[in-house]
Formats: C-alpha cells, sequence, structure tokens
C-alpha cells in the first residue's frame, strides 16, 4: 500500500449500494472496495462501469487465484461474460489488458520470492 492509499478514506460498499447506485461510483473506491470489501464480483460487473484493466486483474475469474471472489460463482466469470455486462469494452481491449494484468501478477510473484 502507497502512503496515498493509506491517507485517503474509501467509502465501504455493499452489494445492495452496487444496485441501487447503477454506474454510481468511481474506479478508486471500486477498486478498494473489491480489495478490502467483500463485494460481489457478479453484482459489480453487473450494475457498475468498470474499465478492460479492471475487468482483466480483479473480475475474471476472481483475480488472480480467485482472491477477490467472495463465492464460487465469482471465481466462475469470465471474459465472455464481463463483454456480455460490460458492452462498452472489446474483446480486443480486454485480451491486452489481460497481458498486462499477467504481466503484473509475474512481476509480483518474482518480487516475492526475492
Amino acid at each position: 500500500m502507497t502512503t496515498n492509499e493509506l491517507e485517503k478514506t474509501y467509502e465501504k460498499l455493499d452489494d445492495s449500494d452496487l444496485r441501487q447506485n447503477k454506474f454510481a461510483y468511481d474506479l478508486e473506491t471500486l477498486v478498494w472496495n473489491i480489495k478490502y470489501s467483500c463485494i460481489s464480483l457478479r453484482v459489480l460487473s453487473r450494475y457498475q462501469r468498470l474499465t478492460p484493466y479492471v475487468c482483466a486483474k480483479y473480475v475474471v475469474f476472481g483475480g488472480k487465484n480467485g482472491q477477490y471472489a467472495d463465492c464460487t460463482e465469482d471465481a466462475w466469470l469470465c471474459t465472455g461474460d464481463i463483454l456480455n455486462r460490460q458492452p462498452h469494452i472489446t474483446l480486443a481491449e480486454m485480451l491486452e489488458a489481460h497481458a498486462i494484468a499477467d504481466l503484473e501478477d509475474l512481476d509480483e510473484d518474482q518480487y516475492k520470492v526475492k
């Protein structure tokens, strides 16, 4: 966590917030809640506007090793689900975002080993 992440506070969301306030939350708040709160990635992908990167990094298959999934069904979300739920995102954008997220995951794994 960076100093800025420690200093900034975010609204803690639950699934009803995501449903009731469609497309209302900024990406920083959503990502913070994916990481530190227990929100459903299925609900998130249906009710909030996401970027290809956020989907590839955190939502598809619940992120690396399913770490962001709040249940088994969240870990089943695939790129096709994202394309259906986030019509502004193209397959090409998702493929590019997956490549970036995969490289980041590799870098994080190598950093942990050292």
